[in-house]
Parts: C-alpha cells; structure tokens; sequence
C-alpha cells in the first residue's frame, strides 16, 4: 500500500469520532455486488471499509430497491449473503421515489400555510422506510435482517409484484412526459395541468395535527405551486426536458429506465453515488440542471481505490 494511503488510515485512528464529517454514498446494485465480492477476498479492503463505517466518516445509504433486485434469483444462499453484507454496512435506507415526493410536497405545503411542522428525513431507517411502503401500523416488524426479506421473496415471488407494479407505475407519468416531448405534444397547457394534478394527488390530508385540510386551501396552494420546490420532481423534469429528443444520449426502454429510478431519487440527497451504468451517467448532466443535485458520480473501481 502506499504510504500516503497508510498515512490517512493512520490519522483517523487519531481524529476523535465526533470530528468526522460523514460521506453519504449510494451503490448501484452492480457496485455493491462488486464491493462485497472485493472485500470477501481481501482482508486489507476489509478492515479499512469497516473502520470507515465503524467510525462514521462513511454512510451507505440503500433502498428498498436493493432487496428487490437481491431476491431476482432462485439461490437463496448467495442472496443471503449479500443481504447479510448490506447489513454488515450498518446503512441508511431511503424512500422509494414517490414517497419522497410526498414528503416534499407535504412540507412545501405547510410552508405555504405557515403551519408548524416537524421535518421528515427522506434518509431513515429501514424499519420507516419499508413500513411507508406496506403501511406503518407496526414498523417494529420490518425492523428484522435483510435477508429474511429476501428469503421470503425469493420463496415467495408473488408477494413482490404488487410493490414492483407500484415501482414500475410510478414511473409512467414520466415516461410519458418524455414520449409527448419527443413528439412535440406537450403543450404548455397539458404540461401546467400535469403539474397541478401532481401536486393534487400528492397533498396531504390533514394538517401535523390532525385538522383536516379544506379544498379552497388546497387550491391556492397547487395554484402558485412550483416544481423547483420538490428535488425529485425537479430532478425528473430536467431529464425529461434535456434527455429525450431524437439526438438524446439517455434514451432508455421501460425497464431500463425503471431499474433506475432508485439512483434518480438518491442525487439530491447522497454525496457521491458509485456506478459505472452508462444510461445513468448519460442523463447525469441533464439532471443537473435542475438546481437539486448533490451527488457526484464515481466509478465502481474509482471508489473502491478511494477507501
């Protein structure tokens, strides 16, 4: 190992804990199989990524995505493995895509109202974000290891395709604000009721304590409601808008494109997001347009060389 390299090891053995300033880092799937591959071979790239976790100066943050694409196998043995290695990474967990439009929409709302309201992280817990997904009434249950949700999963198929229809639904509006670019359909008019039905069906229902929310209230709100106030959404626009003419480099079929939705709604919220997926860093620039990207990219082996 370089010096310089045994040097920096060093010094975090001496900076205290509660010094280190985090980096937040979202692996594609490819970059984490990759990485636990590398670190079960190499005892060094071991004992350096777990000090970084252990002391805090690296935070993974995974989706529920991650689980998703874990069970699509029949060997349960090598999805319980990389289960077990998400886990061993002590991560965060952020919200599905639509679920971060909702909380963002939420609070831009009670800023509009001038109600008082309590933040709420679009990085969490597992047990919180899973539980947004399948309903909160007991978030303590999906509070259990990766794997269990794997297994069950992989033994269970069809206890996915409900949670993966709603994935692959929620990227419909999208695509087809893309599709009527490319076409030249998309009228300002369609585009502006596009916008205020998003923010319809987005509000909440009550207020943080419990009143119920009145549709006068709500109309002046989605009136002067602005896209640049809700990261994902303006993230999805920039893309729309920059990336599907004729020339476009970040043309992708449905699938595709749903396969990588999670790395979409990660950009406004992690530092830096390993993959090496040429679709993604093809649509990278034009998201950044949007005003609301925090993320930097780097490659898979650029990241590893980095720990």
């Amino acid at each position: 190992m370089h010096w310089c390299k045994l040097a920096s090891i060093w010094l975090e053995f001496l900076v205290p804990t509660r010094f280190i300033e985090p980096t937040m880092v979202y692996l594609d799937q490819n970059a984490l199989i990759g990485l636990g591959l590398r670190v079960a071979k190499d005892a060094l790239l071991r004992r350096r990524l777990y000090m970084r976790v252990n002391n805090g100066s690296l935070r993974f943050v995974v989706s529920t995505w991650h689980l998703i694409e874990t069970a699509q196998t029949k060997n349960v043995n090598s999805a319980s493995r990389l289960a077990d290695f998400i886990d061993s990474l002590r991560p965060l967990w952020i919200h599905e895509r639509r679920e971060l439009q909702k909380l963002a929409v939420k609070e831009d709302f009670y800023r509009f109202c001038k109600i008082s309201f309590e933040e709420a992280p679009p990085i969490s817990s597992k047990a919180a974000v899973i539980g947004a997904l399948f309903g909160d009434g007991a978030l303590a249950k999906y509070d259990i290891p990766s794997q269990d949700f794997v297994r069950q999963w992989i033994e269970h198929p069809e206890q996915l395709n409900v949670l993966k229809e709603t994935f692959a639904n929620s990227t419909e509006t999208l695509l087809r604000l893309r599709e009527l670019t490319a076409t030249g359909k998309l009228t300002p008019q369609i585009k502006v009721e596009a916008t205020r039905q998003f923010f319809k069906l987005s509000l909440p229902k009550t207020t943080p304590n419990g009143l119920a929310i009145g549709s006068e209230t709500q109309g002046q709100y989605v009136l002067q409601a602005k896209v640049d106030a809700i990261p994902t959404f303006a993230v999805e626009e920039a893309i729309s808008e920059n990336e599907w003419g004729k020339d476009a480099v970040g043309k992708a079929d449905r699938n595709t494109f749903v396969d990588k939705m999670h790395l979409i709604s990660a950009l406004p919220y992690v530092e830096k997001i390993v993959t090496n997926d040429p679709f993604f860093r093809a649509i990278y620039p034009a998201a950044q347009k949007s005003g609301h990207v925090k993320a930097v990219l780097a490659a898979n082996e650029e990241f590893i060389g980095s720990l």
